[in-house]
């Protein structure tokens, strides 16, 4: 079954932000027809790059600083980062090519809490600022895309 970008925008009315899903899926798509396990290629991609810039960022963040409860946080996020790119979405993607996408769902599903926990671990006094708010909102983001792309395996 072939659908059109339309399945796409389906997706992205989901979601938080119609703007940031769409524009991922319109730089992603290869072919304006394109199905639901291209859409879902794309998102398990996608989740697995910004998932190593994020985490490459807060390690960044981490060797830069002396604040000790800035380093706390980040290490939360590095852990939860670590979490979501190296064994939740690497593993789903292994699933997906192996075509067994019930086991791509268990591994998409812990995704949004392992992420969660780095945008909670800056909701505690004294951080005025997130440094990593933007990321964690792509992030939540695409995670949500992820599942709801994959979501259509079960219909």
């Amino acid at each position: 079954m072939q659908l059109t970008k339309d399945y796409a925008c389906y997706i992205c009315h989901q979601m938080e932000e119609f703007g940031f899903c769409n524009q991922v899926f319109n730089e992603n798509l290869k072919n304006p027809l394109t199905d639901y396990v291209g859409l879902t290629q794309i998102t398990i991609n996608q989740a697995t790059i910004n998932a190593t810039n994020a985490h490459a960022f807060v390690l960044q963040l981490l060797r830069n600083t002396t604040n000790s409860g800035l380093k706390n946080a980040l290490i939360v996020c590095e852990n939860g980062y670590r979490i979501v790119l190296m064994q939740s979405f690497q593993d789903a993607f292994k699933y997906f090519n192996e075509k067994d996408y019930r086991s791509m769902m268990k591994s998409e599903l812990i995704t949004p809490r392992a992420q969660r926990s780095c945008s909670t671990s800056f909701s505690i006094p004294p951080f005025l600022v997130n440094p990593l708010v933007n990321r964690n909102r792509e992030m939540r983001i695409i995670i949500g895309m992820a599942v709801l792309t994959g979501h259509q395996f079960d219909t």
